[in-house]
């Protein structure tokens, strides 16, 4: 199966709607949303360890590249079709990218940890599943009362931190071993010559249905799963369980040394103590 995108055209008794997340990060510096983004990603991390390996600490790697406009690999994640609404006019984003702009990207992946588990066909809060809460909500969070980031706010910096809004989120599940791939970008409520369109957007496969409503999956793809390592230059094979994500077009002030230096001041302690391992490069 192939992955697409999909921007749902917005129906009459629908709000034009900003997102709620944006409010709470609408003043912050790059240099703060980096923080914002390794805090809540780690801790993300640290709650998802797998259990059977207790004394084991959680593997994060955190790597910068780019990709020249000329060598064309971004036109494998976003074509033509979605850089009309990345470029609208009315879409809320800060600056005007195009796909004649250098990617630089930010990869952040952990390892021994479960992924984001279970059933990906649930579209209402359900105990226990990751894969909901981090695709599907806004504004939920299966973390129970009194956890760091029990209100499911945080994880809006994970597009935030993309010029476009967009991340590709790779997971290899604890539960089943299956490996999954899919992506969202979120946008202000749009137009797109003339046709108004909601904030949210998806990248993957769609269950569709004779009312014209549709589903949106992620891709189960062998194939996909290499091109991904590849392009982005994943260290996750398919029998290392975690999560993979990949942010396009993050700006410059996103460096190895900014992202050091808040590892360093939010996550001493976990690394002193053997908890929590990190590796930051450049690729």
């Amino acid at each position: 199966m192939k992955a697409s995108w999909k921007f749902e055209k917005k129906r009459r008794s629908q709000k034009s709607r900003d997102p709620m997340q944006a409010s709470f990060f609408t003043n912050a510096s790059i240099d703060e949303d980096a923080q914002a983004l390794i805090r809540e990603l780690i801790q993300n991390s640290l709650d998802a360890k797998v259990s059977s390996t207790s004394h084991e600490p959680v593997r994060v790697r955190l790597s910068v590249g780019k990709h020249e406009s000329e060598n064309g690999v971004m036109k494998n994640y976003i074509t033509e079709e979605a850089w009309q609404h990345f470029t609208a006019g009315d879409n809320g984003l800060d600056t005007t990218l195009s796909a004649s702009h250098v990617c630089r990207f930010l990869v952040y992946e952990d390892f021994n940890t479960c992924g984001l588990v279970g059933d990906v066909t649930v579209n209402d809060e359900q105990p226990g599943n990751s894969f909901y809460y981090f695709m599907r909500a806004e504004g939920q969070s299966g973390k129970q009362e009194g956890v760091r980031g029990r209100h499911g706010i945080g994880k809006y910096v994970v597009p935030k931190t993309s010029g476009i809004r967009m991340f590709i989120a790779l997971t290899v599940r604890e539960t089943d071993k299956k490996c999954l791939i899919a992506g969202q970008s979120v946008l202000k409520s749009h137009h797109v010559d003339g046709v108004a369109y909601t904030p949210d957007a998806w990248w993957g496969v769609f269950d569709e249905y004779d009312s014209g409503d549709y589903f949106p999956m992620p891709v189960e793809s062998e194939e996909l799963f290499n091109r991904v390592v590849e392009d982005f230059g994943l260290a996750r094979n398919r029998q290392e369980t975690g999560l993979s994500l990949i942010i396009p077009y993050v700006q410059e002030d996103i460096s190895v040394e900014t992202l050091a230096k808040y590892i360093v001041n939010e996550y001493f302690w976990p690394i002193l103590n053997g908890q929590l391992l990190v590796e930051v490069e450049e690729i």
